[in-house]
């Protein structure tokens, strides 16, 4: 008969190989497992579960899991607040793994990837994670080097796990980046094609741009925008931008208002000369809606600000008022009919 303790050892060791490590995987998910897991184990674990006095070192889990196991499937925490005792026959047969190698955290493997409601996260692989937001949602991200990402609506950012070694992004959508100081590992976001490097700065970065386009806005300290496959190369200071892509033969840069361009991370809805098909794209994105517009759309071009906890209708009607639109609102679907 295996030794599976032996295994399981060897296996937080890095002793195993892939496939090794896999059936041992797949024998602690099978009802086989109840089998060979010592009784008494499962005995102790179940009189601390009980009690609800087991202390979980979260910490001290990863640790173990992230020494020398890049070619291991990536465990995740699974909390329950109650717990059903028909539910106790896979919690005990990974509560025994962690009491043989004397961990006390409890964990379920996930070979292929997971997702938590709270804040989009995704495990693509044992290297990648993704964050993502649909419309009407913005987060606040702090990655491992402790960098900050606003992370706008309809929009994701994907980093290596090992993300203070490797510290490269790449954005669909908008995000606005606080970038720790590391001169070491340069921070870069690529993004259509364009890569943006910075040392130390904060910059946003918007791909709504038609044409696949991208702009860049600098705040604070210096970045240097890339088009991907080629030698073109510019770099911005602080209060310039640039809208540009990855096929534009020249880069150019301009003044800009910087602060304006991220005032969406304060919850500040901000028009200046909007296009309605531009001004109907960023409402859906900011409350979560879908817009047909109907009617001539001439050259009208919307303009206003509005706070936080200004509602879709409210903003609407001063919209309507100043571009001469009716409009019609019912549940997630909004009508504009232009005059």
């Amino acid at each position: 008969m295996m030794d599976y303790t032996k295994k399981i050892n060897d296996f937080f060791e890095g002793k195993l190989s892939q496939e090794e490590a896999q059936e041992l995987l797949d024998f602690l998910e099978s009802q086989e497992a109840d089998e060979f897991l010592s009784a008494e184990i499962i005995q102790l674990w179940s009189s601390k579960l009980k009690a609800e006095d087991y202390n979980w070192d979260n910490k001290a889990v990863w640790k173990k899991l992230n020494h020398n196991k890049s070619n291991y499937a990536r465990p995740y925490l699974h909390r329950e607040t109650h717990h059903k005792k028909k539910a106790w026959g896979p919690w005990l047969r990974a509560a025994a793994v962690f009491l043989i190698i004397g961990c006390s955290t409890l964990f379920f493997v996930n070979r292929d990837k997971y997702r938590t409601t709270q804040d989009q996260e995704q495990l693509l692989d044992t290297k990648m994670i993704s964050k993502y937001n649909p419309a009407g949602q913005k987060t606040k991200v702090i990655l491992p080097d402790g960098s900050t990402v606003y992370l706008n609506s309809e929009s994701k950012i994907v980093y290596p796990a090992n993300f203070q070694l490797d510290r490269s992004i790449s954005l669909e959508g908008e995000a606005f980046f606080e970038v720790a100081k590391d001169t070491k590992h340069p921070f870069t976001v690529e993004s259509n094609g364009i890569v943006t490097k910075a040392l130390g700065t904060s910059f946003n970065i918007n791909t709504f741009e038609t044409d696949g386009r991208v702009a860049v806005t600098l705040l604070t300290g210096k970045v240097e925008l890339k088009q991907l496959d080629t030698e073109n190369i510019i770099e911005l200071n602080p209060g310039e931008g640039s809208v540009l892509s990855r096929n534009d033969s020249q880069l150019n840069k301009m003044p800009v208002e910087a602060e304006d361009m991220i005032l969406w991370t304060k919850g500040v809805l901000k028009f200046n000369n909007t296009t309605v098909d531009q001004m109907a794209a960023r409402l859906e994105r900011w409350y979560g809606v879908k817009i047909t517009v109907q009617g001539n759309k001439k050259k009208q071009l919307a303009s206003g600000t509005f706070d936080s906890d200004e509602s879709l209708r409210n903003v609407l009607t001063v919209l309507g008022e100043s571009l001469d639109f009716s409009y019609e609102l019912k549940d997630k679907k909004v009508i504009i009919r232009l005059n």
